[in-house]
């Protein structure tokens, strides 16, 4: 599966780190949830990838694009159990449009 960089306008996705502003968490003003909130806060300021730890990195990863969805997995480290499964994020494409850049491996760049 393809590693994946997704950029999306804010007001249409409540999780993701800002561009120009990479430690701001998103404002929720005008965001619902039910279900899991847990599932939302272990997500949350975990939306880049991150490489540094070799033993635990977290990369996302694209697992289908469909019908105006795309859907994101973090894959699972080397040493994850058998029946471990990673959380997907469903993404509804926006009318102002996204970005999204697939790659086969993690980049080499470090970002601030």
């Amino acid at each position: 599966m393809p590693v994946v960089a997704l950029i999306t306008p804010e007001e249409k996705f409540a999780v993701g780190r800002k561009l120009d502003n990479i430690f701001a968490d998103p404002s929720l003003k005008g965001y619902r949830i039910i279900g899991d909130r847990g599932l939302f806060d272990d997500l949350r300021g975990r939306e880049d990838n991150d490489i540094s730890n070799p033993k635990e990195p977290r990369v996302w990863r694209l697992l289908l694009e469909r019908g105006g969805w795309i859907y994101l997995f973090r894959a699972l480290p080397p040493n994850a159990k058998l029946d471990e499964l990673p959380s997907v994020l469903a993404i509804q494409e926006s009318e102002k449009g996204h970005i999204i850049i697939r790659s086969p491996e993690v980049s080499k760049t470090t970002s601030p």
